[in-house]
């Protein structure tokens, strides 16, 4: 997961739940079953390119590009995502 999702995440509690599930994400985020990376320099440049070949969300481009990277399906609930041919994706409900 990239650590932009990781805020991303955040705010999208903030907003449609309560700071305090917010705050409760971040303290358990690190304890996740997943490896939360940071985007190297390549992988900004990556996203930058996907941002700019369709229409997603900044922060979508770095999950669309960490799941090319590895070759993996991306979890999401963003139908905006279904527009990127090639992309694998394992969808969920976002509860907005």
């Amino acid at each position: 997961m990239s650590a932009i999702n990781v805020g991303e995440v955040y705010h999208f509690l903030c907003k449609h739940h309560s700071r305090e599930l917010a705050e409760s994400w971040r303290a358990l985020s690190g304890t996740l079953p997943v490896k939360i990376e940071t985007p190297t320099a390549d992988e900004i440049w990556d996203a930058a390119v996907l941002k700019g070949n369709y229409a997603i969300a900044y922060a979508d481009a770095f999950a669309v590009a960490l799941a090319q990277k590895y070759n993996c399906p991306l979890v999401t609930g963003d139908p905006e995502l279904q527009s990127i041919a090639g992309l694998e994706l394992e969808w969920i409900d976002r509860g907005d």
